[in-house]
Parts: C-alpha cells; structure tokens; sequence
C-alpha cells in the first residue's frame, strides 16, 4: 500500500508595528457630537452562482468572513426537483458528515417549493459554508444568491507592503488546536475552468483525470476561532497506484494542489500540532 506523508513548508515572515497613544483635548469643555447611527445596507456576497447536480449529491460554496450582519441565502433551481439548503460552519468536511449530524447546521431551508431561502445572524470573522442537495431523483441545475445586510464598513484585505513577507498567524486567535478540517477546495477542469465539487452516494468526492484539485485544511481552538499553529501541517495520502501527483510550489501549507493522472480511489489525511484532521475519500472515475 503506497501512503505518502507530505509535509509542506510555508514562507514565514515576522513584522513589527508601533501603536501610539496619549494626547488630550485643548478645551476643558468640548462640545458634544451627535453622529448618527450607521445605517444597515445589504451586500450581495454570491450573485447567482451557478450549480448543477447528479441525484442525491450534494456540493458547496463558501462565504469567507462576511461583515457581522444577518445573512440571507436564496437557492432556484429550473426542474422540479427537490432542493435544500443548509449553512454550517466551515469545518463540516462533507454533506454526509452533515446528514449523519456529525456537523454544526446553523440553519436548513428543506421546504418543497422553490425557491428555498434562509437567513442567518453572522458574526466577525467566521467562514461559513453554504451546502446545496439534491435531494431528488433527476439532475438539477440552478443558481445560490447570498447577501449581508449590515452597519459594518464593507472593506477589502489591505495589500501587504513592497518587499514585506507578511506572517500568516499574524491576527488570528490563540492557540492550541481542538479541531483540525480538510475539506476539497477546488476543482479545475482545464484552463481555469471550474466545477462543483460533489460527493457520491458513498460519501467519496468524485474527481476526473485531467482535473487540478486543490484541498484546503482549516485550524480552530476550542472556542471555535481559527487559531495560530506551531508546526506546519503533515498531509498523509494512502494512493496506492499513485492517482493523485504532487503539484510543484507547495508553498502554502494548509493547502495541498495536486494532479488527478488517472482512475482509482485513495484517501487523504492531514495532521497539525499533534490535532488529525477527518479522512477524506476521493474516487477518480470516468466522466458521466
């Protein structure tokens, strides 16, 4: 049996920024301000994205660090299928986990009419996970529309400075790890064209060969934050006739880009500051 321990090295760099404080008013008695209350607008985080799906699989989207606010989630789809909607955090690592009430479902839409909609409070700096299935007997396509209506500034990542290495603990909670999640990321059909990741009936995710997939892992302390690390992740595939390959530049190590070379069926794992992640099983089969 061919099993792989993979470990990854990340470009760590370290910064220091100095804070000032001090300073007071010149008048004994300022007059007093009256700024009005930020007013609530709602912000389309997914617009319209599209999905198409096999009976009885499910697939995913994510929404990273929405501003605090109440999320809405709106799922149409074209046939007469039955459709769901559910929203998890985003260590749930699959939609059979999910159904097995092995992950955190924070809200589910499993009406019989369509569209199916949600809403949901979301807090500061939390990834949420946006499950779609097809809960029917024919394949399925539509569209996911999420939006935040919220008071909270919509901004951007600043751009790190020219030349620095930024840390990538840098701004995340304190350690240790409880709960290590590995999770598909993407799939690439072929120049940057982009599909649904799914699982099949046996909870397998199902790749193709030609296809660049790329896993994700996400790290949380016991109070469910993502959290800083000491060591660098180990991802350990048990691929016994090599059907995954290794993607040169693994520079990012929560991150694990390989090649699907041909059909089979493996595993995959991954371990960080002594904390295993879920075991995902992956099938590459022929194309419907």
């Amino acid at each position: 049996m061919k099993i792989r321990a993979i470990g990854l090295l990340a470009l760590v760099g370290t910064s220091a920024g100095l804070l000032s404080c001090g300073g007071g008013s010149s008048s004994p008695n300022p007059v007093p301000s009256h700024t009005p209350p930020p007013t609530a607008q709602r912000v389309v985080l997914i617009d319209g994205a599209p999905f198409s799906l096999q009976p009885g699989t499910a697939t995913f989207k994510n929404i990273d660090f929405p501003p605090a606010g109440t999320v809405d989630g709106t799922l149409n789809w074209n046939g007469s299928a039955d459709m769901n909607l559910y929203v998890t955090d985003n260590t749930c690592p699959g939609f059979n986990t999910l159904k097995g009430g092995g992950c955190n479902v924070l809200v589910r839409a499993e009406g019989a009419a369509k569209p199916e909609t949600l809403t949901f409070t979301a807090a500061a700096n939390k990834i949420y996970t946006f499950w779609i299935h097809n809960n029917g007997t024919a394949n399925e396509s539509g569209s996911l529309t999420v939006g935040d209506t919220t008071t909270q500034p919509i901004s951007q990542q600043p751009s790190p400075s020219p030349g620095a290495t930024p840390d990538p603990r840098a701004g995340l909670a304190p350690g240790p790890i409880a709960k290590y999640t590995i999770k598909v990321r993407s799939i690439d059909t072929g120049n940057k064209v982009y599909r649904d990741p799914f699982q099949d009936s046996a909870g397998r995710w199902v790749v193709y060969p030609g296809e660049f997939v790329v896993f994700d892992s996400t790290q949380k302390n016991a109070g469910g934050e993502i959290c800083v690390w000491i060591n660098n992740p180990v991802w350990e595939l048990n691929d016994p006739t090599g059907v995954l390959t290794l993607r040169p530049g693994q520079n990012e190590p929560f991150l694990l880009r390989t090649d699907v070379d041909h059909k089979g069926e493996m595993s995959l794992t991954a371990t960080v500051d002594g904390v295993t992640s879920n075991a995902l099983e992956i099938s590459a089969t022929g194309r419907p």
